[in-house]
């Protein structure tokens, strides 16, 4: 597809997704599962192999499944994890199978690096840290079993979108969930997260009955499982991405962790604001012709710090 026929498309999608309006809910979900399935139809995905349905755990949840390069290098390839969204109490890792969110990893496997997207436990029954101990276990489990397929266990990338941004953050920064040896994941890519699901700063109105599904009742102890606070020197690297259209408790968390990792480093993380955007549609435009991001992230791991 030449460029022009590359921008009308990027129009008329930006176009429809603005038409929805700054809200998210089923059916502003559903509408951008139909917008981005057709160009996640005719998206390349040739060589790719999967390796599907693999346990990374004893739950019916502890499930992921790999993508690579169908030549693959030389066991020094970077990974890159991807956990889904569903606000802490839903989601699936393909709910439009093999197309979204396959997208993600089928995206790095045909640029030469290792894919897996994952599921994990929900709330209520699974309440934190439940999902962000889910994210340890599976990287966890790539540290142990993805050189064999030519995956380096030193360079893993957890990825996640809103609940799963959340999960991947709370593993990355809080050390009563990663352990005193630290995460094992190399960096965070963090899409829309809720980081901190009360702050006294930017909070507004009572908290969600999902949220409260997942942290707890007691609102005293929410501090204590929010990623927001725990950021300490030598975090995993960290990408920030949100989307213009974001609700405001959906946008103020990513702009509190860049601002607390400024003072922290004393410099920007890589922040990214995806324009004509809603709260699901960047990671579904990833491998397709509108893709704003994803050459964005390939930069991010191959050129780390």
């Amino acid at each position: 597809m030449d460029s022009q026929a590359k921008n009308t498309v990027q129009a008329e999608v930006t176009e429809k997704i603005r038409a929805m309006g700054q809200e998210f809910n089923f059916e502003v979900l559903k509408e951008t599962y139909r917008l981005f399935k057709p160009l996640q139809e005719r998206a390349p995905k040739d060589g790719v192999e999967r390796v599907d349905d693999v346990a990374y755990g004893p739950h019916e949840r502890h499930r992921l499944d790999l993508f690579k390069p169908s030549n693959p290098g030389d066991g020094l390839t970077p990974v890159v994890i991807y956990f889904h969204g569903g606000g802490f109490v839903a989601g699936e890792r393909s709910p439009v199978s093999g197309l979204i969110y396959d997208n993600v990893p089928t995206f790095f496997a045909r640029h030469g690096l290792i894919g897996a997207n994952a599921t994990y436990r929900l709330a209520p029954e699974h309440k934190f840290p439940g999902g962000a101990a889910d994210v340890g276990r599976a990287v966890n489990w790539l540290v142990d079993n993805v050189a064999e397929h030519g995956g380096n266990p030193k360079r893993i990338y957890a990825m996640g979108q809103s609940a799963g941004a959340s999960h991947v953050a709370a593993y990355s920064f809080i050390e009563s969930v990663h352990g005193a040896g630290g995460p094992a994941n190399a960096g965070a890519i963090l899409m829309s997260g809720s980081y901190a699901p009360l702050d006294p700063e930017y909070s507004e109105g009572d908290p969600g009955s999902q949220q409260t599904d997942y942290y707890g009742e007691d609102l005293d102890k929410w501090k204590d499982m929010s990623p927001l606070y725990h950021i300490r020197k030598g975090h995993p690297r960290t990408f920030l991405a949100t989307a213009e259209l974001d609700l405001y408790p959906l946008s103020w968390p990513t702009a509190a962790m860049a601002g607390r990792m400024v003072k922290l480093n004393k410099r920007m993380p890589p922040l990214r604001r995806l324009t004509g955007h809603n709260h699901v549609s960047p990671a579904m435009q990833i491998n397709s012709e509108v893709d704003q991001l994803g050459p964005e992230l390939l930069d991010f791991i191959s050129n780390p710090e």
